[in-house]
C-alpha cells in the first residue's frame, strides 16, 4: 500500500482476527483423574503415577489358581496367569478411544483389557464380560468397589443377575515408591479362579529421581579433586 504522497505506507499491519485469537485446545484428564475429580489428590504418588494414563511398570506377584475342576477350566478359557510363586510381571497403559487399553503380562502370558468411563463408574471388559466399577480413595490406595457386571458387546451389554456375574476385588496401594497390588476374580458355582498380589514399579525414564537427603551428590557424579603434578625439573645453572 501506498501513503497519500504515493510513498510506501510503512505503517505496521495488524494480523486477522482468526489468527490471533485462535483457540487452545485444554487436554481433557486421563482416565482415573476424571473418574475421581477431587479425590485424586488424596491417592499416594506411586499409585497416581501407575493411573495417570500411559503408564510403563514392571514387578513381581505371586498368582494362585483356584483349586476346584471347575475354577481350572474357567480359569483357562479365560487365559488366566498360570499359579506361580514368584513371576515377572510387566504393564503397558495405552491410549484408546475415550478410555484406555492395559496389557499386563505374566511371564510369558498376556492378559488384555481395555477400561472406559460410564457417567461416575469405570468399567472394565475382557472379552464379552465387563465389570462396572465404583473408584475411591482410602489410606493413599486406590480401592475398586465392583456395582455390577453386564454381558455382550460394549453398548449393548446386558446386566447379568449376580448369581451369574463374575465378582473383581482390587486394590492399589503405596508401598515406599512402588504399589502394591492386590486382585481376586471369582466365578458363580466355580469360586476363586485367580488371585495375583506383588508390588510394580514405574519404569525409569519418566519423574526425575528425589533427591538425597542433605542434597548429597551420588559418588558416581561427584567432581574429584585435580590430582598434584611432580613438579617440572629445572635446569642446571652454568658455572663459572
Amino acid at each position: 500500500m501506498r501513503g497519500p504522497a504515493g510513498e510506501p505506507d510503512s505503517r505496521p499491519r495488524r494480523a486477522p482476527a482468526s489468527c490471533s485469537s485462535a483457540t487452545r485446545r485444554v487436554p481433557a484428564p486421563a482416565l482415573y483423574p476424571a473418574l475421581l475429580g477431587a479425590a485424586w489428590a488424596a491417592l499416594a504418588p506411586p499409585v497416581q503415577r501407575l493411573h495417570a494414563g500411559g503408564a510403563r511398570a514392571r514387578g513381581r506377584f505371586r498368582v494362585r489358581r483356584g483349586r476346584g475342576l471347575a475354577a481350572r477350566l474357567v480359569a483357562g478359557l479365560l487365559r488366566m496367569p498360570e499359579a506361580a510363586e514368584d513371576v515377572a510381571v510387566t504393564l503397558a497403559v495405552e491410549p484408546a478411544g475415550d478410555g484406555e487399553r492395559w496389557l499386563r503380562t505374566f511371564g510369558v502370558r498376556p492378559l488384555f483389557s481395555s477400561q472406559w468411563r460410564a457417567g461416575d463408574l469405570l468399567v472394565e471388559g475382557l472379552g464379552l464380560v465387563q465389570c462396572w466399577f465404583r473408584l475411591r480413595a482410602e489410606g493413599g490406595a486406590l480401592v475398586f468397589e465392583q456395582v455390577r457386571s453386564t454381558l455382550g458387546l460394549r453398548r449393548l451389554g446386558l446386566p447379568l443377575p449376580r448369581w451369574l456375574a463374575p465378582r473383581i476385588e482390587g486394590r492399589a496401594g503405596p508401598l515406599q515408591d512402588e504399589v502394591h497390588v492386590d486382585v481376586r476374580i471369582f466365578a458363580p458355582v466355580a469360586g476363586l479362579l485367580v488371585a495375583y498380589e506383588g508390588r510394580v514399579a514405574n519404569e525409569a525414564g519418566g519423574e526425575a529421581p528425589p533427591a538425597r537427603a542433605g542434597g548429597s551428590t551420588p559418588e558416581s557424579t561427584a567432581p574429584s579433586a585435580p590430582e598434584p603434578r611432580a613438579p617440572e625439573p629445572r635446569a642446571p645453572e652454568p658455572r663459572a
